[in-house]
Order: structure tokens, then sequence, then C-alpha cells
């Protein structure tokens, strides 16, 4: 008896409508054109310009904003840095320094250091010391609110970072977490409460128009491979700007009503005698709006890289995003986790190229344009570091050439953080299409187009 094998022949068959997973990472390389880039890169000027004045005109210090510095303990370490850089270089302590700040003492040791350099008896052990010095007083310098939460989410986002490298979603979780949910809520228990609502609403703001941009022109690009110009990007989505604001607040204020409940009802029933037991009856009640909370609260961290897309590729009310937004993860929660971890990695993938070019092109630019450089001009020149040591000159064109090299490589420094932006929400807008057709089979090329009816594909 012989046994014949059957083999099965597929031609015609279109592997990239079928796995269409790949889709995230072009929308990687699609990110990096240079009028997303350019919407990126005002974004982050608009937010870093308005955070930056408000911890100027607040003077509030936020440094203990993660709650893993004790403050006692930072009060010591200010005093033995004060102590220190006071007594640097030789000199004596002058009078009343023990009731200094950290930026009177680094005014004075910036002054003691223009001396030197003026007398021109500089050794190496003398540079050492004073960049030792004033790294030490910029470790305990006081942090305004929006710079502390700057500081929170690059720790939060360089840790995804690095779970990512080790493919590790649970470190990549809980590091958007610790974004997404914890920062507001260390920023509300520290009382900054016009801080989160004045500069959150902002920077929503912010994400609304410029994301929604982004996102315009990344589902006009997939769809007809039409480059939509930065222009009739942002028009286009401030044009929806009410929608976005609807769609990104909707939930939260929701919550928020639900949470002034539970809160009024622990005040009132839990507080006043006998009425106490009426509140302890009502506690079941008070469980269940808890829950609803709880589930509002996780959905809505879930559904946010699909809220902006759904508007800007629906041409949709802020009201619907929501509810498709919520009702993708609720239908194909399996198939939006994976889809949402080859999100993270992608961006992960993505942010270590651009970081990579960046340090590149500023070491390489730094090292050829020095070569030939006999003055301090490039002293802080070269690839991104956390903290740098100004620059003290006794010739005003050295300090001027080298303010305006530190702010070109502010410039790009900023850039590379804006296609953080550029790359999320060109992702998320592939995120929204690929759930909308695995749940209403719909083509990820059909979107709302100038004459159709508001939300849907029907000519007017």
């Amino acid at each position: 008896m012989h046994r014949r094998d059957h083999r099965t022949f597929v031609d015609g068959v279109d592997f990239g409508s079928i796995f269409q997973v790949q889709t995230i990472f072009r929308a990687i390389a699609s990110s990096m054109e240079p009028s997303r880039l350019i919407i990126g890169l005002g974004m982050v000027l608009v937010l870093m310009s308005t955070g930056r004045l408000w911890d100027m005109q607040s003077g509030v210090d936020a440094i203990t904003l993660d709650q893993s510095i004790d403050i006692e303990a930072l009060e010591q370490e200010r005093e033995l840095a004060i102590a220190q850089s006071v007594t640097a270089l030789g000199h004596t302590a002058p009078e009343g320094f023990v009731e200094w700040n950290v930026p009177q003492a680094q005014d004075h040791l910036l002054e003691a250091w223009k001396d030197y350099v003026y007398e021109g008896v500089l050794t190496v052990a003398d540079r050492e010391e004073f960049n030792r010095m004033y790294l030490a007083l910029e470790e305990v310098r006081p942090k305004g609110p929006f710079e502390a939460s700057a500081h929170y989410v690059a720790t939060a986002w360089n840790g995804i970072v690095d779970a990512g490298l080790e493919l590790d979603p649970v470190g990549m979780w809980l590091g958007t977490v610790a974004i997404v949910w914890e920062l507001p809520q260390l920023l509300w228990k520290g009382g900054y409460h016009w801080f989160i609502s004045i500069y959150g609403f902002v920077l929503i703001f912010v994400l609304c128009v410029g994301g929604g941009a982004i996102a315009r022109m990344q589902a006009c690009w997939h769809a007809r491979s039409h480059r939509l110009s930065m222009n009739d990007a942002i028009d286009y989505s401030l044009s929806r700007w009410r929608a976005l604001i609807l769609a990104i607040f909707g939930p939260a204020m929701f919550v928020a009503a639900i949470t002034i409940v539970l809160m009024v009802m622990g005040l009132i029933l839990l507080n006043i005698p006998w009425l106490n037991l009426i509140g302890g009856l009502l506690y079941g009640v008070s469980l269940l709006l808890g829950f609803l909370v709880a589930m509002i609260a996780v959905g809505y961290a879930a559904c946010f890289p699909m809220l902006i897309p759904a508007v800007i590729v629906e041409n949709c009310g802020g009201g619907e995003a929501v509810q498709r937004s919520y009702s993708y993860v609720l239908t194909k929660s399996f198939r939006f986790a994976g889809y949402l971890f080859v999100l993270v990695v992608s961006l992960v993938l993505g942010f270590l190229v651009v970081r990579l070019v960046t340090n590149v092109t500023l070491d390489l630019t730094a090292n050829l344009v020095g070569a030939w450089t006999f003055n301090n001009s490039l002293h802080n020149a070269g690839a991104l570091r956390d903290t740098v040591v100004p620059l003290v000159s006794i010739t005003w064109y050295e300090s001027s050439a080298g303010w305006l090299i530190n702010m070109w490589e502010t410039i790009l420094h900023y850039l590379m953080i804006g296609w953080v932006f550029s790359g999320f929400f060109s992702t998320s807008t592939m995120l929204y299409l690929l759930m909308r057709k695995v749940c209403d089979e719909q083509d990820t090329r059909d979107i709302w187009w100038k004459g159709l009816v508001q939300g849907t594909n029907v000519p007017e």
C-alpha cells in the first residue's frame, strides 16, 4: 500500500493584508518625517517653557515628589554641600553663610571660580574640585513641581526602555503605570493642586492639538500615501479640539464625580453618630462605586493611546471615541494587549535609534569643530548629559558663543524628545486602525475625508 503525500500550494495571498502588525513598525519610520518632528519639537517647546515659567513663579520645592527622599536627610545634605562649597578653592567661609540656600551657594562658587580664571593660576586639582562642588550642590538643588515631574517621567521612561531591551513586559507596564497613574497621584497628594489642574490642562491641550495633527498625517499616509502638510494637519486638529478634549477628559471627569460622591459619603455617613450605621449598611454601594472607578481608570489607561486617533480618523465626537475605544479593548482584550506590546517595543527600538543618532551627531560635530578651536567655547558641547557644569569665562565672546552652542544642542535634545510624541501618536494611530479592523472588519485604509458625513464613510 503506497502512501501519497498531498501538498497544498497557496498562490495570490497577500500576507501583508492578513498579518498587519508590521504596520506599527512602519509607523516608526514615517514618524521621523521632518514635518512630524517639527510638530513634536513645538509641543516640547510649549510644555518646557510653560513648566519652567510655572517653577519660576511658584518658588515651591518639589524635590521629594517621588517620596523616596527623606526630608531631614536632604536638609543635612544641603547644609553639608553649602558648607563645603563656601570653603572650596582655599576660601574662607563668609559670614552668614549658614542662612544661605543652594542657589546662593552656587552663585558664590561661580564667583570664586571666576576669580581663579581671571588670575590664571588654574590647576587640574582646582578644576576637579570646582566641578565636584558644583555637581554636589546641583544634586540637592530645589526643584519645582514641573522639574521634579520631568525628572520622574524621564526616570520611568528609561526604565521602560531598559525593560524593553530585556523583553520584560512587566517592567514596561510598571513604567507606564508610573507615568500615567502614579505621577498624578503623587502631585495631588503633595499638595500641587493648582499645578496639576492648570498645567495638566495645558499638557492635555498640547497633546490633543499636536498629537491629533501627527495622527492625521499618519492616517492619511497609510490610507492613500498622501503626505499631508503640517499646516493642514494642525488646522484639522484645531477644528476638532473640543471633541479631542472631551475624549480625554470624559472618563476622567466621570471618575472624579464618583470619587467626590464616595468622599462625601464618608464625610457625612461615617463621621456623624448614628448615621455611621447607615454608612456601614451602604458600604456595599461604596464598594460597587469603587469597583466602577477602578474599572474605568484601568480601562482609561489602556484606551488612552486610541482616544485621539479615534477622533482624528473618524471625525467623530469625544463620547463616540471613548465608546469605540472601550468596546475594542473589551471585545478583543488579548489582541489589544499584543498590539500594545508591539507598540511599546517599536517605540523603545525607535528611541534607541534616535538617541544614538543624536549622540553621534553631538559628539561628531563637537570633535570636528573643536579640532582647531583653542578656547572654551565648546566647553559643554558633545553627547547628552544629565548635569553639566556651566562655562565660566572672562571674555564675553567665549561666554556668548558657549551659550549659543548650548542653545542649538538643547534644540536638538528637544527634537529627540519631540520624536517620542511623533512616534507615539503615529504608532497609536495604527493601533486604533488595527483594532477597528479586528472588531468591525473595516479596512485600515478607510478613514474620514472631507465630503463624507461626519463619523461615517457615507458621502454627503
